[in-house]
């Protein structure tokens, strides 16, 4: 029997679907890295003002006894942009065993609106450290002020290089105080910026004169120990943390919450990290922290001394997922 005889009987139709890699991706946001910024600015202002509808159901975190990292199931539904339905499934690639120098590292699927099959698989990596600067960025935004602002990037791996990319050209900042901990890092960092933003200044720093030349600073390490405190950090206006998206992660000591107003994406990325820490020792509660979303469309400017901490919110998974996979549909037409 053929096998179109054999699909007839068995009644089985072919799902179709799309793969996008890792560098397809990335060559996708770095030609339209100020149209995504966009689109996701208006997403959480209409989500903020009720135009919008999203359902975040609380990402699964999975361990395996005896080996480091994990894999995380994180779906998401919205009707943006016509309606969006996608699940992330991603791990924290600790080991290096097979695949080298890559922590993230699974797949994201995007589901149809309708019959719910799979019409789309994408590398996770690239568009995972893509939505967390963006995000930071987003929140950035909101007291950005281009006289008054010295940048500093402290951890210049894939966020942030792309911290650094929307940095210059979705906010105009012209000059980036840069440290890392890893000179070869540090040295492909370099290389990809003088590439793709040729006319940004970098200033590599050591660590404490970073801090301390900057006001406002982003965090996108693999630190396991607390970088800024209440006392290195007094002077900052804003601070952005991505970088602690781990139990074993760590990038804020806990006496930093007394000074700082705490922004997040989401009120689950308190189930990782720094928060995590502070709200198992009761030291910081759910009503302690503002979701962007419900402040994204104040009038009134956000005062000084900004914290915004994010470990990983499906809902940009699903909208960068949906912006990549629409630009390259365009692309092959």
């Amino acid at each position: 029997m053929n096998s179109g005889k054999l699909k007839s009987l068995l009644r089985l139709q072919d799902e179709p679907c799309i793969s996008v890699s890792d560098i397809e991706a990335h060559d996708i946001l770095m030609t339209n890295s100020t149209e995504f910024m966009d689109e996701l600015k208006v997403l959480y202002k209409e989500w903020g003002n009720g135009e919008k509808w999203v359902t975040i159901p609380e990402k699964k975190i999975i361990n395996t006894p005896s080996l480091a990292g994990d894999f995380r199931v994180m779906p998401c539904i919205t009707d943006f942009s016509g309606g969006i339905k996608a699940v992330k499934v991603i791990g924290t690639n600790e080991e290096n065993r097979t695949i080298k120098d890559k922590i993230s590292v699974g797949k994201m699927l995007l589901i149809d609106w309708y019959d719910n099959y799979t019409y789309a698989i994408l590398d996770a990596c690239v568009l995972s450290s893509f939505r967390t600067a963006a995000i930071s960025l987003l929140s950035f935004s909101l007291v950005y002020d281009k006289k008054e602002d010295s940048v500093g990037l402290l951890g210049l791996g894939r966020v942030g290089f792309y911290t650094a990319i929307l940095l210059h050209r979705w906010l105009g900042v012209s000059h980036i105080n840069c440290y890392d901990n890893n000179p070869e890092i540090g040295e492909k960092f370099e290389k990809l910026v003088s590439y793709y933003a040729p006319d940004l200044t970098l200033n590599m720093l050591e660590k404490e004169p970073l801090i301390k030349d900057s006001t406002s600073l982003f965090l996108a390490t693999d630190s396991e120990i607390a970088l800024l405190d209440a006392k290195n950090s007094s002077h900052l206006k804003f601070i952005s943390s991505v970088g602690a998206d781990a139990d074993n992660l760590s990038e804020l000591d806990e006496s930093i919450i007394q000074d700082c107003q705490i922004i997040t994406d989401s009120i689950q990325s308190m189930l990782l990290g720094d928060m995590k820490i502070w709200s198992d020792k009761k030291l910081l509660l759910k009503e302690d922290v503002v979701e962007l979303k419900d402040i994204i469309n104040s009038k009134e400017r956000l005062k000084e001394n900004i914290l915004f901490i994010s470990t990983g919110v499906a809902l940009q998974d699903a909208v960068i997922g949906r912006f990549i996979v629409d630009k390259q549909t365009k692309e092959v037409i």
